[in-house]
């Protein structure tokens, strides 16, 4: 097996073995018992478990970000600001279906913040540029000043992150109800502004 497709086969293993016994209780032993390889393989690509981890949250990254851009590609460019913003959640939401264990993981568990924390921080920024970046592509959006989209991103994935925790502890809410919850918490609140009416905000910096 080469390199590039034994690495994506031990991050698949990881995030399973990670959703099933959580960080703190999972073994390089265990990954690799389940990968069906020796110890020394997994050290060899990552170096220790907490490398592993990191490497992991990076791959969702990646899913997440790419499920938020052809979410908001496939839309026409004059398509509604609403369905814009149903496109986002939902593209988070179907993140949150495909990784319901690792969202648990990740959001959840107090010894992946000291390890990944960061990481996953930087999972939520790179998400929000993402975001406010493609609402830039609506024109409809893209009269708002870029500080407000930037605003409105982030208080999107705030908002989602919480359900998709909620629904952990009510398995029984289905997607497209979630969905829907979000949209009416957010939508109502969104669609009482303007560009017109919105007031001019200076940011001092910026990172």
């Amino acid at each position: 097996m080469k390199r590039a497709e034994r690495e994506r086969q031990l991050l698949e293993v990881a995030e399973s073995v990670f959703a099933e016994h959580g960080y703190q209780d999972t073994t390089m032993e265990l990954i690799a018992h389940e990968a069906g390889i020796t110890k020394p393989v997994i050290y060899d690509h990552f170096g220790s478990k907490e490398n592993l981890l990191v490497a992991v949250v990076a791959r969702a990254r990646e899913d997440l970000l790419d499920s938020t851009a052809s979410a908001l590609e496939a839309l026409p460019p004059h398509a509604p600001v609403e369905d814009h913003f149903r496109a986002g959640v939902r593209a988070f939401m179907e993140f949150f279906e495909r990784r319901r264990g690792s969202f648990r993981v990740y959001m959840q568990e107090a010894a992946v913040a000291v390890v990944a924390g960061q990481d996953i921080e930087n999972l939520r920024q790179a998400q929000a540029r993402e975001i406010a970046e493609r609402f830039g592509d609506n024109p409809q959006i893209a009269a708002y000043p870029i500080v407000y989209r930037e605003a409105m991103a982030e208080i999107m994935i705030a908002t989602n992150e919480r359900v998709a925790a909620w629904r952990l502890r009510n398995p029984e809410i289905d997607l497209d109800t979630a969905v829907e919850i979000v949209m009416a918490v957010l939508w109502n609140g969104f669609s009482s502004y303007s560009a017109e009416t919105t007031p001019d905000v200076e940011v001092s910096s910026r990172s």
